[in-house]
């Protein structure tokens, strides 16, 4: 992609919509304020929360030190959002604020076909901890993505010569695309903002992988002015976590287009070169919460190597035994560190820290079931044992967040299901379908090539925890097969009263 010359100023973070003039919200404010759902005291402490706890987390929405009064005139539906994220604690309150988040959606961007900053920040910080509305997650975090991609292309802010609107705010006006005298791509708040769609997207693939935001040199250019402008700490991680999902899309390159494709030796070279810097910048940053980073540095061979694992006829050709031992370890050391996590940082962790989580989960079962036969020799040691103890441990930690009925109770069942079925597919192989999309009857007749008993010591999901399995186990069959993630019966669309919520 060929860009035009750009230059650059200082600029100081904005919290505003993208008019040089940001039309006030219509007086009187109609919002969880003026309904009473909270006050603004309440109010106020909450938007401490978020900039203490949850931005540090997720460092593509930066708020500075504005006040709660003003943020809610500037930036309403931002202020929502950040609001509904803090209240994992109320999932009662956190509930009807979500149904009200859907609502400025549907009435803003669908109705009044409104496209400003406020709608596109909001609808990220809405993404990123959008894992607490588990009930209609599957239903509406990749509809939400989509418009948040659409909102980036309307804005220019992915700096494609081929579409662009008129940034309209919400008096219904057209507003000029130059803020503060510069134009918003190449603002600090813009290009966080670009950078966190792509990071989302880029996330959200690994289950959904039609969700995807091409790698241009526009997000090499903003990654690389926020980390060398460093307005904020967290500048730095953002510039990394970008860099992950980088060398992921390169690397599946390897499986779509070899010829293209950067060599092994290229490939890991640059992994450990980032995870140096990751390091560095965890060192430097001892003092600030850097738990989801943390968790993404464990997760880089995963991510990045783990894809291979999706062809699994091929997949003993594609990689040698060293380096499936490097994803399987470094599976492990997600679920790890997340089981390190203190409890008062975990409940925070945003969502693409909980994909990892799963991921790594997903991966070790798969490694697990691998048949030491197919592998030639080249068997991975990934024990039924150690996966159970893993699993059983984020049930406990899962058990000891949850205050029943919430999304860490279903994320218990969830996993408590995954390990029964896991144990059952070990003591009952004819059930299990590991080795590709369609049986090979010459591995089935090899009992080699079928999943072993697990020993009788080893700890089962059905007797330490009273787990209710109302899956099918084809259901957690496909997944592994594809490594992809399939909405389940307890995350399916729930019937929602309207006049309870209003």
């Amino acid at each position: 992609m060929e860009l035009s010359p750009i230059t650059e100023t200082p600029f100081p973070s904005t919290i505003s919509n993208t008019s040089s003039q940001p039309s006030p919200v219509p007086e009187p404010f109609d919002d969880f304020i003026t309904r009473g759902l909270l006050n603004i005291t309440e109010g106020e402490e909450l938007l401490l929360k978020f900039r203490t706890d949850l931005m540090p987390q997720f460092p593509f929405v930066i708020i500075p030190e504005v006040s709660f009064v003003e943020l809610r005139k500037q930036s309403p539906f931002l202020l929502l959002c950040i609001i509904t994220a803090c209240l994992e604690h109320k999932p009662t309150l956190q509930q009807k604020l979500e149904f009200e988040a859907r609502t400025v959606v549907s009435t803003r961007i669908v109705m009044n076909m409104e496209r400003d900053m406020d709608l596109l920040r909001g609808l990220l910080v809405h993404i990123a901890w959008y894992h607490y509305h588990w009930r209609i997650y599957h239903t509406q975090v990749y509809m939400l993505l989509q418009m948040a991609m659409a909102i980036v292309v309307d804005l220019g802010l992915d700096r494609y010569n081929n579409f662009k609107m008129q940034c309209i705010s919400h008096n219904g006006k057209g507003t000029e695309e130059l803020h503060k005298g510069q134009v918003l791509y190449l603002t600090p708040d813009g290009q966080r903002a670009f950078l966190g769609c792509h990071y989302l997207c880029s996330k959200a693939s690994i289950f959904r992988r039609q969700l995807t935001m091409k790698h241009t040199d526009w997000v090499e250019y903003c990654a690389d002015s926020l980390g060398q402008r460093a307005e904020y700490p967290t500048d730095q991680s953002l510039k990394a976590l970008i860099k992950i999902q980088l060398l992921a899309q390169q690397s599946e390159v390897e499986i779509e287009d070899p010829i293209r494709a950067m060599s092994k030796d290229e490939l890991f070279q640059s992994m450990n070169v980032l995870e140096n810097q990751i390091e560095h910048l965890l060192v430097q940053e001892a003092q600030c919460n850097t738990w989801s980073l943390r968790l993404e540095l464990n997760a880089i061979p995963a991510i990045v190597l783990g894809h291979a694992l999706r062809r699994q006829r091929d997949v003993h050709c594609q990689y040698e035994k060293q380096q499936l031992l490097t994803i399987a370890r470094s599976a492990f050391n997600i679920v790890t560190v997340f089981l390190a996590s203190p409890a008062s940082v975990t409940p925070n962790l945003p969502m693409f820290s909980y994909t990892s989580i799963w991921y790594g989960l997903l991966v070790l079962s798969k490694l697990c079931l691998l048949s030491d036969a197919a592998t030639k020799g080249k068997a991975v040691e990934v024990y039924n044992k150690d996966i159970h103890n893993l699993g059983l441990a984020a049930m406990q930690k899962m058990e000891a967040m949850s205050r029943r009925n919430d999304v860490w109770d279903n994320c218990r069942a969830v996993i408590g299901s995954m390990l029964s079925w896991l144990e059952s597919s070990r003591i009952q192989p004819q059930s299990t379908q590991v080795q590709g999309d369609t049986p090979n009857t010459q591995d089935a007749e090899n009992p080699h090539m079928l999943p072993q008993p697990i020993p009788e010591d080893s700890p089962r999901a059905t007797e330490s925890a009273a787990v209710v399995e109302d899956w099918d186990a084809t259901v957690w069959q496909h997944m592994l097969q594809d490594l992809t993630w399939i909405g389940l019966p307890m995350e399916q669309q729930f019937t929602v009263d309207l006049a309870y919520m209003h």
